[in-house]
């Protein structure tokens, strides 16, 4: 059985406690992180069925984290977060390792279903 657990990396507090509440309400366990070198501390330890990150952070952006955590880990659903997703191409970021993405602000409602889907393809795949 897979844990329904979510990475959630985004440098805006306000976004995190945003995703923390929504992710909850919706059964979800969420570990947040303020930054892609904390995610990556933490990926060391602990396996995520789902890491959403923001695209645009200072340091490592979310699309240099991707590309970390292909490099070590395949398993994961990985889904970029940004409010300026259309700078970015679709298969730009599934070239880059995004098996999705997400536009800020998204509805409680978008979020769902983006993250049940996710565990759906997870259930769907896992062995």
């Amino acid at each position: 059985m897979i844990e329904k657990k979510i990475l959630f990396v985004d440098d805006d507090e306000s976004q995190r406690d945003i995703m923390q509440r929504v992710l909850n309400k919706f059964g979800y366990s969420v570990t947040l992180s303020a930054s892609s070198q904390e995610a990556l501390e933490i990926l060391k330890n602990e396996f995520f069925p789902l890491i959403i990150t923001d695209l645009n952070m200072p340091g490592m952006d979310g699309t240099k984290l991707c590309k970390k955590i292909r490099a070590n880990n395949s398993q994961s659903i990985i889904y970029a977060l940004s409010g300026f997703i259309e700078s970015y191409q679709a298969e730009k970021l599934e070239n880059l390792g995004f098996d999705g993405y997400l536009r800020k602000p998204a509805t409680s409602a978008i979020i769902k279903k983006a993250v049940d889907g996710a565990f759906d393809k997870l259930k769907r795949i896992s062995p």
